[in-house]
């Protein structure tokens, strides 16, 4: 699939959905208290960190699969040279410890 043939880019009810059924569960796995907005923010921080760790295997992998940069930099809102920075194996800035384990 081409990155044209994807809803646009954007949140829905769908992902806020997702999200705070992932809150509920990540706050009741390290028995934490969603009420307090200091928890808030840090069970969403590291949604957020995982899901950046996520990224760079499934540019790879889409890339792999016949994807080209402005497939990926139009999913990630962003210019393709962008992407090929912030992903590409090459590039002299992207992170080159990928793939990135959890640290906990």
């Amino acid at each position: 699939m081409t990155a044209d043939k994807l809803p646009d880019r954007r949140t829905d009810d769908d992902t806020f959905h997702v999200i705070d059924d992932a809150l509920a569960a990540l706050a009741e796995r390290k028995q934490l208290w969603l009420g307090d907005d200091l928890i808030l923010i840090h069970l969403l921080d590291a949604l957020i960190v995982q899901a950046e760790r996520c990224l760079p295997e499934a540019v790879h992998n889409a890339l792999e699969g016949g994807a080209d940069w402005d497939d990926i930099a139009a999913l990630l809102g962003t210019s393709p040279h962008e992407a090929w920075l912030r992903f590409g194996p090459d590039s002299p800035i992207a992170d080159g410890r990928w793939p990135i384990t959890p640290t906990d």
